[in-house]
Parts: structure tokens; C-alpha cells; sequence
């Protein structure tokens, strides 16, 4: 007699060349965050020729997929992202984005192929299964400033399930390999916009204007020594500006810099912190330079901080599948930031990040960052036995 997990790894054999598959096509089609209608519409056609029900009504292009097992039990959710990024793929690929400026450089091409093989297994062994298997389709992770996690814990989609479980592709892990970490794990990002106002003139008379951009190098060492000199080294804290613009002309003193960037952290007062310095700091530029500045700071994803006792879970099902060698625990956190971590303000569970990392693999959010599809399947195998062993009877 076949155990539970010969089952899951002998489904996990028969569809891993689906789940290649189903990586490519979504590969091939990336949409934007909030614009994801054909993923979603592709993940529903999937569902349905697996035979299992859904809910796509429930918020934006979000795809609620649901596995009854055949007995009465806890509700596990599982869930992946859906979104692509605004990026012009150079990887070669003969799958390449058939949407010209968008590409999925992130991994949630992965992700999504990931969550409906593990789909495939759970409804393929339901019958052993003490309980229900939510699939969580994600739309738009990559903006923050759009609800996609938050959104479908407010819709109460996920008001009875009990324990959560993601993952994410890691270029920075080997091939194959799971990083678990307790606690801290990824931090919360927020984003700022900054407009430093001063007065044009001539290049050649500096003296009758208030040059912007001197002002703006000005206050760009100034945010990097508040991060420097006013915080502790030990407490996780980046500040970085990623957007520089100003002038229209080469012999005009600039009258307007325009600036944007991210902060990120694991402390809340360390937002409020940060958010209060930085205004501070613009106040405190314009009395030197006479410019007026103004801020605009934007909270994002807050930290995904995962539960010691899921960890410990999932390190089990992961020796137990895939073998010991595939565990490994991070000494750091992470500095990026995902909106899993909604569901874990609420949900017990955790997020686990899937080593693809491989000689000459760029990094995230890389024109040419691509995985290994060897993956795929460990992915599936793990995704499907965390849900599985979670609705065995007790």
C-alpha cells in the first residue's frame, strides 16, 4: 500500500512536465500588477480541467481555488503572486514575454506553475485528506500601493483558514534547496517621493538663483548619514534613492529636483522614525539653501515575519521530501519586501524561499534572471505535502 507521500511524489513525477509547461505559457504572457485578466482567466481554465471549484469575484483578478477533502478538518491556505514587472526581457528564451516592456523577472511565473501542480496532487489524493485546501491566486504584489495581499484578507475570503504557506524563488540559494527562517524574514518596504523647489538662472550668475540640484546633493548625504550616524548598526534600516531628476539645459541653474526612493525596515517606529527624520531634514535644507520641499512618503508592505512553530513544520516536511540536505537556514533576513505578509498579521504560517541559484544567474528583478525548471518539481512536492500532512487526522 502506497503512503501519502510515495502518492505525492509519484503525482509530483507525472505532472512536473505540466508544470514546465504551464511555467512557459505564463512566462510568455506577463501582465502588469492590476492588469493580470488573462492570468487570471488562464489559471481558471487550469482549475477547471482539474475539476476544482472557484471564486474569481472575490477581488480584482484574484482566483480563489478550494479542495474539499473527504473528510471534516482545518483549512490550509497555499498561495502564489500573479503579477509581472515593467521590464524589456533579454533572456533568449525561446518562451520569451510576448508582451513587449513587460516580463516576468521576478519568479512568479514559478510561483503560479508551482501552486497549481502542488493543485493537481492535493486534488488527486483528496481522499485522504481531514480538511480544505484554499489556492490563492495573487494579483499585484509588485505595487504597493495596490491592495493585492491586503486586499484579499479584507474581502474575508481567508477568514477561516487556518495556517498559510508560501514561497518564493531565490537566485541567492542553491538549486533545489528551501531557506526557512524563523521570525524576521523579509522586511517592510515604503516608498517617498521628494520635490525640492528652487529658482532657475543662468549658469554663468549662480548667485541670482538657488540651484536644486546642489540642494538635492546636499540632502542625499544628508539622508545616507541618517541612516549612518543616527541609527544603531544593529537594528535593519536602508534607506536608498533610486530617482535623481533634475535640469533641462546644460548652462541653467536648476530650479526644481525631483527625488524618489524606498525605505526599509522590520521595526514599526522604525517607519515613523524615518518618515519623521526625513521631513525633518527637508525643513532643516530649506532654512540652509531657501528652497521649499515638500514629501510625500507612501507606506507599503509591512514585514513578513514568520512563526517559529510553522518553521519548524515546514522543516520537517522538507526533510522528509526533499532530504535534509535540502534545508537551509539563512543567518540574515532579507532587506526586500513581499505582502505575505498580510496574511501572516493574521494568519499563522510562514514564507519559504526555493533556491534557483546557479553560476551566472542574475539577480531579481534582472532582465535576464530566469530559473533552473529542476525546481519545479521539488517545489510541488513540498507545496502539496504541507498542505497534505497538515489534514492527516490527528
Amino acid at each position: 500500500m502506497h503512503t501519502l507521500q510515495d502518492l505525492i511524489k509519484q503525482y509530483a513525477s507525472q505532472y512536473k512536465e505540466q508544470v514546465v509547461a504551464w511555467r512557459r505559457h505564463i512566462h510568455s504572457h506577463p501582465e502588469l500588477s492590476g492588469e493580470e485578466k488573462e492570468t487570471s482567466a488562464f489559471i481558471q481554465s487550469v482549475l477547471t480541467d482539474l475539476g476544482i471549484p472557484f471564486k474569481a469575484d472575490v477581488y480584482k483578478y484574484a482566483v480563489i481555488g478550494e479542495i474539499k477533502g473527504a473528510f471534516d478538518g482545518p483549512v490550509v491556505g497555499l498561495r502564489a503572486d500573479m503579477d509581472a514587472l515593467p521590464i524589456t526581457e533579454v533572456t533568449g528564451l525561446p518562451f520569451t514575454s510576448e508582451n513587449p516592456g513587460v516580463m516576468h523577472a521576478c519568479g512568479h511565473d514559478s510561483h503560479m506553475a508551482i501552486l497549481l501542480g502542488a493543485a493537481a496532487i492535493l486534488q488527486s489524493v483528496k481522499d485522504q485528506l481531514h480538511g480544505t485546501v484554499k489556492l490563492v491566486f495573487q494579483p499585484a504584489e509588485e505595487e504597493a500601493l495596490i491592495k493585492g495581499a491586503q486586499g484579499i484578507v479584507d474581502s474575508g475570503v481567508l477568514d477561516d483558514v487556518d495556517e498559510i504557506y508560501g514561497l518564493h524563488v531565490w537566485p541567492q540559494l542553491p538549486v533545489g534547496t528551501v531557506g526557512l527562517k524563523k521570525g524576521n524574514f523579509m522586511a517592510a518596504s515604503d516608498r517617498f517621493l521628494v520635490h525640492i523647489k528652487g529658482k532657475a538662472t543662468h549658469g554663468a550668475e549662480p548667485h541670482n538663483g538657488i540651484d536644486a540640484i546642489v540642494a538635492a546633493a546636499n540632502w542625499i548625504v544628508n539622508v545616507e548619514s541618517i541612516v549612518a550616524r543616527e541609527t544603531n548598526p544593529m537594528d535593519n534600516l536602508v534607506c536608498t534613492i533610486g530617482v535623481f531628476n533634475s535640469g533641462d539645459r546644460y548652462n541653467v541653474g536648476s530650479g526644481d529636483a525631483y527625488l524618489e526612493g524606498t525605505c526599509r525596515t522590520y521595526d514599526p517606529a522604525k517607519r515613523d522614525y524615518i518618515e519623521r527624520r526625513l521631513g525633518k531634514s527637508l525643513k532643516a535644507l530649506d532654512m540652509m539653501f531657501g528652497t521649499t520641499s515638500t514629501l510625500e512618503y507612501r507606506r507599503g508592505h509591512g514585514a513578513t515575519i514568520n512563526d517559529a512553530d510553522a518553521i519548524d513544520y515546514v522543516t520537517h516536511i522538507v526533510e522528509t521530501y526533499l532530504g535534509k540536505d535540502a534545508v537551509v537556514h539563512p543567518e540574515f533576513p532579507s532587506m526586500a519586501a513581499e505582502d505575505f505578509s498580510a496574511y501572516l498579521n493574521k494568519i499563522k504560517g510562514a514564507f519559504l524561499w526555493l533556491g534557483t541559484g546557479f553560476e551566472g544567474n542574475p539577480a531579481l528583478h534582472n532582465a535576464a534572471f530566469t530559473i533552473d525548471e529542476s525546481i519545479l518539481e521539488p517545489g510541488i512536492t513540498m507545496m502539496a505535502g504541507i498542505a497534505a500532512e497538515l489534514l492527516q487526522e490527528k
